[in-house]
């Protein structure tokens, strides 16, 4: 079963959060268990909110990540540009349409 990860964060620096996501994407795409890839958004009332979406094959898979040291170093770099503490959402898909 598929599992998507959410992050809600603030932050003032939306360049430098959308430089860190394709960052992470180009460096460990093939390369992260589970990862399938991402998705950042932009809330349209609060331009400094955005939400993370992040694809893995399993939550599994998904832990194993988590565990590694590259998603540690990843997870220090979104502290520095973003404002506050993130917000964790943990879902399994259930239906995809499209």
């Amino acid at each position: 079963m598929k599992f998507v990860q959410t992050i809600l964060v603030r932050s003032s620096d939306g360049a430098a959060l959308a430089d860190l996501m394709a960052a992470w994407h180009a460096g460990e795409f093939g390369n992260a268990p589970g990862y399938l890839g991402s998705r950042m958004l932009v809330d349209r009332e609060a331009p400094n909110r955005y939400q993370l979406i992040i694809d893995f094959s399993s939550a599994e898979e998904a832990q194993l990540n988590n565990d590694r040291p590259e998603t540690q170093a990843w997870a220090a770099k979104l502290s520095a540009v973003i404002d506050g503490d993130p917000e964790f959402g943990n879902f399994d898909e259930l239906q995809a349409v499209g």
